[in-house]
């Protein structure tokens, strides 16, 4: 009873005591809270924050090596990636929960890598040795009779009224010099032939040497050229007077005079010819009287009135074989020609490693009927050796133990034969096609893997174009 009472004793002077302290604080302010601790200093503006808010973007051809690896958080990283070693892209997903949508069946996969992984056949060879046609490609097409917008203009049923004026023949002469004016200069109105129209296209400017200083001008003419009405230049002053003086260049040096065309007649200047009366010939008899002259001098052939001239020898000037059309056509033939020969090269190159690879193929197969016959003769001997009957007879605990120190029986003649065999095929056929390029792969980072040698190809190609002009020569 004495220790309850001391108890309550003790309890109520705390409560006062209590009483009194929280009455003297009611009035006081509160004290300052204290931090538990300093994390960025005084002044957090000022802290040196070593947190990486950002991700580098990592230049691997700029930034140094230890840029990159402070970027990375790495120690050592390899140089190469390896990208141009995958096929491809690699999917950047996770297949582990959910099958693609999109998802390519086997068989379809399987159909499409079919034929790089198929073997060879004889109609592959058959392919290769063909070289396509080398005949109707280079043959040059005539230009034909009607344009094209009058071949439209009849397929599309056009009216009379619609069609196009006449336009004479562009291979026919029409009318003379003497017909020239200025209103029909440009039109077809007037027109030489064919014949003198290449004969004037084939005519180029002639840059000839000028004459030394040897060879000085003769009192009857220049160079010893009849003096036909032309002056002769004296002292480098082209007339008595000297009023006029020869040109110069800006420089001062005197501009070097060129020599007439080797064509250029001095008798032409003549008082004489000049006053000579010339027939006036209209254009297509000028034509007639090129080709006569032609055919005098030997350019153009005979003509035969009991035989008339081969097929090739006749000039068809139809045939616009001389335009731009004709001109770019002959161009791409020979481009064409050149590839042709290109690719007949490869298909050479690529029969003899066609016909090898069939030589592999056929030791493959003759390998894999061996291997067929020696597991099933290993089959055969397991299945015979696990066909011993269990009976429970008296005295079977006596006898297993009596089988277990008997030996096992061989494999038999048959299996050492067919195994024998298979080491003779390997080791007499397969040596051949130990070649180090039989499964290796080209690449184009590899200039040296690849097939096609520059010096094999070459020789491959100088046949071919034999070969073809022996095929024409036919």
């Amino acid at each position: 009873m004495e220790v309850d009472e001391k108890a309550k004793a003790a309890k109520k002077e705390e409560e006062e005591d209590d009483s009194d302290s929280s009455s003297d604080d009611d009035g006081a302010p509160p004290p300052p809270r204290v931090p538990q601790a300093n994390t960025f200093g005084d002044d957090p503006s000022t802290f040196p924050d070593p947190t990486v808010y950002e991700i580098t973007k990592v230049d691997w051809k700029s930034m140094a090596d230890d840029e990159i690896k402070e970027a990375t958080s790495v120690s050592t990283y390899p140089k190469s990636d390896l990208a141009d070693l995958i096929a491809g892209v690699p999917p950047d997903k996770d297949f582990s929960s959910a099958k693609p949508s999109n998802q390519i069946a086997f068989n379809t996969f399987s159909t499409y890598i079919e034929p790089y992984f198929r073997p060879f056949t004889e109609e592959d060879l058959a392919f290769l040795r063909e070289r396509g046609d080398r005949v109707t490609p280079f043959i040059l097409p005539k230009r034909g009779k009607k344009h094209y917008t009058e071949i439209w203009a009849e397929e599309d049923g056009a009216m009379a009224i619609d069609s196009l004026p006449d336009k004479p023949d562009p291979n026919h002469p029409r009318g003379s010099i003497e017909h020239m004016t200025d209103d029909i200069a440009e039109t077809d109105k007037l027109s030489v032939g064919p014949l003198l129209t290449r004969l004037l296209q084939a005519m180029r400017p002639e840059s000839r040497a000028i004459a030394s200083e040897d060879a000085k001008p003769l009192a009857n003419g220049v160079n010893g050229e009849a003096n036909s009405g032309t002056d002769v230049v004296m002292n480098g002053v082209e007339s008595f007077d000297g009023a006029v003086q020869p040109a110069s260049q800006p420089n001062g040096q005197p501009v070097e005079r060129e020599l007439s065309p080797a064509a250029h007649m001095p008798d032409s200047n003549a008082e004489s010819w000049k006053k000579a009366s010339h027939p006036k010939l209209d254009y297509n008899q000028v034509e007639e009287r090129i080709r006569q002259e032609l055919r005098h001098i030997g350019l153009l052939p005979d003509p035969d009135s009991d035989q008339p001239p081969p097929e090739e020898a006749r000039a068809d000037y139809d045939g616009a074989y001389d335009d731009e059309v004709a001109a770019r056509l002959r161009l791409l033939q020979a481009r064409l020609r050149e590839q042709m020969l290109i690719n007949g090269a490869r298909k050479a190159k690529l029969s003899d490693l066609v016909r090898e690879r069939m030589a592999f193929q056929e030791y493959q197969t003759i390998l894999e009927d061996l291997d067929s016959q020696v597991q099933a003769a290993y089959l055969k001997r397991t299945r015979t050796m696990g066909k011993t009957k269990k009976k429970s007879r008296p005295g079977a605990a006596g006898a297993a133990a009596a089988a277990a120190g008997i030996a096992r029986p061989g494999i038999g003649d048959l299996t050492k034969t067919l195994m024998e065999r298979r080491r003779r095929w390997i080791d007499s056929i397969g040596t051949v096609f130990d070649g180090e390029n039989l499964g290796k792969v080209p690449r184009a980072s590899e200039p040296d893997s690849t097939i096609f040698k520059g010096p094999e190809m070459s020789e491959l190609k100088k046949y071919e174009v034999q070969h073809w002009d022996d095929e024409e020569d036919e």
